[in-house]
């Protein structure tokens, strides 16, 4: 059976990823439509325990599961590693004595449980003793009570503020009090205000124009590296990295630029450009675009497109202008791609755009749009879930070897 897991980060004050909640469901064809949540969660748990690395999803950081009554009252959750795991108790429970022994028992062994998606009633509220954080829908749930259950309970639990899209609302979730924020509240560019490139800085631009001609020259991409020390050791560290791996060392920038070959030369300085705009508050987008990136050159060869680099590019710069806050448009005229690159980056519809919106639908866990996409259909869905574990684990080498 095919099982679909995606992650959604969360973070706290300092924009920092503090966890991912794992999204999942059983099979595309059933987008909530009444599932058995025990089922699903006990697949997720499944898959992203013993057939992926639960560090992949989660970069080493908080797992957020949700779990069910029955599997809350069936002391399911004791299975898991408390030092890797949040205990999301869903919003449909019914409370009851025995639920809530259950949640006491896992806080006392050092479990942490966490309320989704909590509207305070009556019934509900004995749950908040036997609670360590509690999510809040942002923009769904009153703002004044919002104030008041974080007024009466912040000094003893922290508070999660779900489904952040800007970040406007970010700064008036963090000053209402929340601790953690969930959702892509970088997706969307907040405010346009000019930022210099400093990625694109002269020597990056100097070796894509030569990676453009016809026939690039070694020597001058050569000339051009060796002038530049951080270049210089950043390629004979990547030429030397198990992407590459050889019985011999590779010793010089020539000798490693024939071994990269012009393709991953190209992406290499791609890289470069993108995570030099990387600070503390975008380092987890720039890590999607990197994922994004791996999966649309995973889609490139799944239908045999010679034109691999194009899609990877696609989806490496596909969120260039929320991490630069200029408009996209503006940002293409100033880097070499060809037109079916910037179309697709300014949302005409062509085969790079589709394939971007099947990569971002499976980024944020819309299950019932890619139930609905042709293209989708046409992939295996074992290999793509594979490809996208394996998407997780390049991206965060990466961090390696940009270090």
């Amino acid at each position: 059976m095919d099982v679909y897991v995606a992650r959604q980060p969360i973070f706290n004050r300092g924009l920092e990823v503090y966890g991912y909640e794992l999204l999942y469901r059983r099979s595309l064809n059933n987008f909530y439509e009444g599932e058995d949540d025990s089922k699903a969660t006990a697949e997720l748990i499944n898959n992203a325990f013993l057939v992926m690395e639960l560090n992949d999803l989660t970069d080493g950081t908080y797992a957020f599961i949700n779990f069910s009554q029955e599997m809350l009252e069936q002391e399911i959750p004791f299975l898991l590693d408390k030092e890797k795991v949040v205990i999301e108790v869903l919003e449909r429970v019914e409370v009851s004595d025995r639920l809530l022994s259950a949640c006491k028992k896992l806080r006392e062994q050092g479990y942490i449980i966490a309320l989704d998606d909590f509207v305070l009633k009556e019934e509900n509220e004995a749950l908040i003793e036997v609670a360590d954080i509690i999510k809040m829908e942002f923009s769904g749930v009153n703002k004044v009570k919002q104030q008041q259950l974080i007024g009466k309970y912040g000094n003893k639990l922290k508070f999660l503020a779900e489904k952040i899209e800007t970040r406007e609302e970010f700064q008036q979730a963090s000053s209402m009090g929340y601790h953690f924020f969930q959702g892509y509240f970088f997706s969307k560019p907040a405010i346009k205000v000019g930022k210099e490139i400093d990625g694109f800085n002269a020597n990056l631009l100097r070796i894509l124009n030569e990676l453009d001609q016809k026939e690039p020259d070694y020597q001058k991409l050569t000339n051009v590296i060796e002038t530049d020390l951080g270049l210089s050791y950043k390629l004979l560290k990547l030429a030397n990295s198990v992407f590459f791996s050889s019985r011999f060392e590779i010793k010089s920038i020539r000798q490693a630029l024939v071994r990269m070959g012009i393709s991953e030369i190209k992406k290499w300085v791609y890289l470069l450009m993108l995570k030099r705009m990387q600070g503390i508050e975008n380092k987890e987008l720039v890590k999607n675009c990197l994922v994004r990136a791996k999966l649309m050159e995973f889609i490139a060869t799944e239908f045999g497109k010679n034109n691999k680099l194009d899609f990877f590019m696609t989806g490496m710069f596909s969120s260039i202008d929320v991490l630069l806050k200029r408009d996209m448009e503006e940002i293409l005229q100033e880097l070499p791609f060809n037109e079916d690159v910037k179309n697709a980056l300014l949302g005409t519809d062509n085969q790079l755009r589709q394939s971007l919106k099947l990569v971002l639908e499976f980024e944020q866990g819309n299950w019932g749009n890619l139930e609905e996409s042709i293209l989708f259909k046409k992939i295996p869905k074992a290999k793509f879930m594979e490809r996208y574990t394996s998407a997780l684990q390049w991206a965060k080498e990466l961090e390696y070897l940009d270090s």
